[in-house]
């Protein structure tokens, strides 16, 4: 506890700072108008703000970004309920009842339900990691290269296991994360697959990666969109916030307080296993608020639990993901890995020593994601009519505008049109993934984890002097190597299913 209390303080400063809580504040702003647009969750949204954290500071970047983050998790719900269209994918569940209650004209009691419901979860899953934080810096004096090697294989194992409807297509794409992340230096001092190409021997930035495989599958979809397919997405949406219905006070806070704390804890456990995310986690509060309710059978017809458990369970999974990313450098998901792509790009290394040698910054974030969801609250209160309007933008002209936004961002990183191409390139290359119903996300992780694994193999390799039997026999690198194991021979008996 001792640990806590020591960085509190610092933390505490650094999220005061101006430069941070503007960049919460524009975050936030930011987080939502993208949770808003169909198809554009977490994961694009952090890809595209990727850019802007090069000319911020770490604690500003990393602030920026976690606010993105649980904004856009939030922000999916508002099309969800105004247009039965998902923001996000984890706002399938919010639909199931939001779109009724709306189609009741309670879309503002609707509204105000999943906002307050998204910030309790936000803040709860926030102030149970500040307690516990301090609980895992002892992992430092326990893992060394050979650790964080068995830890990068595990993270693969799980990616292929968890991400996608199909194991063997979630494994095949990480692997292909793996074989692009091989282009360029490598950490043996040579140079790879780079085809003769001078642009090539830097290797592909991650940059361009998760703006590929996550942005511009998307936009080129909303490009793609008929006049007939626009009218049909943006139906309804300008007369629905019309009625506020029957309003939100704080005796419906109070009822609801029950659901909230069960739908927040679910979200935290599940953001702590690599692999869920936010959309396995509202399944799962949905599924057990249903069955701890007394009326069960009015689930799916517009009630106020219905909405309030997902949407509690939504925002916890993002202070609780960030356990096993900070902790153990395992991205869970596409968005965890963009964020471990910032502490990268800032020079702090994920894994167990971030707590003994980042503290304050660390502890930072979590008090970060309290001050984020308070500013997401008077946001979202204040602007759930002019954030709807969005959904209005049709995709045709929406489409393209990103896609400039895209290249300009891409080619900034480091004034580079080669990159921009890579942008195209690999954005074709994602679209026809996902045609073959390939999830892109195993991509991202896979291009993620790889130089964790080849970097720490090495370093294992040399303090070993080359006798692999060293390495593995580790108690703690077999135990990880042997569930890795597990994980993935569970997961190829499952895909014999497909």
């Amino acid at each position: 506890m001792g640990g806590v209390l020591e960085n509190i303080g610092p933390a505490i400063g650094i999220v005061l700072q101006g430069e941070s809580l503007l960049v919460i504040a524009i975050g936030v702003v930011a987080g939502v108008i993208m949770g808003i647009l169909p198809g554009f969750g977490g994961s694009q949204a952090l890809a595209l703000m990727f850019p802007f954290t090069f000319i911020m500071s770490p604690p500003a970047a990393i602030l920026f970004m976690v606010s993105v983050y649980s904004a856009a998790e939030y922000g999916g719900s508002i099309p969800a309920i105004l247009i039965r269209t998902p923001g996000t994918t984890a706002a399938a569940m919010t639909v199931l009842d939001g779109y009724p209650m709306a189609q009741r004209g309670e879309a503002y009691r609707a509204l105000m339900i999943s906002i307050t419901s998204g910030v309790f979860g936000g803040i709860v899953s926030s102030l149970i990691f500040v307690v516990a934080a301090t609980a895992l810096a002892w992992v430092d004096l326990q893992f060394g290269p050979s650790e964080m090697f068995a830890l990068g294989l595990l993270g693969l194992a799980i990616i292929g296991s968890f991400v996608g409807d199909n194991p063997t297509k979630g494994f095949i794409a990480a692997g292909l994360g793996l074989l692009l992340s091989t282009v360029g230096e490598s950490p043996f001092g040579a140079v790879r697959f780079n085809f003769d190409q001078s642009y090539l021997n830097d290797g592909i930035p991650l940059i361009v990666m998760i703006i590929s495989m996550l942005a511009a599958p998307e936009i080129f979809r909303l490009m793609g969109l008929t006049r007939e397919a626009d009218k049909e997405a943006r139906r309804g949406s300008r007369n629905v916030l019309s009625d506020k219905g029957s309003g939100f006070g704080f005796s419906d806070f109070v009822k609801l307080l029950p659901t909230m704390i069960r739908g927040s804890l679910i979200g935290t456990g599940i953001g702590a296993i690599p692999g869920p995310g936010p959309t396995v986690g509202t399944v799962i509060a949905y599924n057990e608020e249903k069955r701890w309710s007394k009326r069960p059978e009015e689930f799916g017809t517009g009630i106020d639990e219905a909405i309030s458990a997902p949407e509690s369970a939504n925002n916890a999974v993002v202070a609780g993901a960030m356990v096993p990313a900070l902790a153990l450098g395992i991205p869970g998901s596409g968005a965890i890995a963009v964020l471990l792509g910032v502490l990268v790009s800032k020079n702090i290394v994920p894994g167990p020593t971030l707590f003994t040698e980042h503290g304050p910054l660390i502890m930072a974030i979590f008090i970060g994601l309290i001050v984020c969801n308070l500013f997401l609250l008077l946001c979202g209160i204040v602007g759930i009519r002019y954030f709807a309007k969005i959904v209005e933008v049709p995709g045709r002209i929406l489409g393209p505008f990103v896609m400039v936004m895209v290249l300009i961002g891409s080619y900034a990183h480091n004034n580079n049109m080669a990159h921009a191409a890579m942008v195209i390139v690999l954005g074709g290359l994602a679209y026809w993934m996902i045609k073959f119903k390939f999830s892109t996300i195993p991509v991202i992780l896979g291009f993620v984890m790889g130089p964790i694994i080849e970097l720490n193999l090495n370093r294992a390799m040399v303090i070993n002097q080359g006798d692999v039997l060293a390495i593995i026999a580790r108690p703690i690198t077999l135990t990880i190597l042997s569930l890795a194991l597990i994980t993935g021979f569970t997961a190829f008996r499952r895909s014999k299913k497909y």
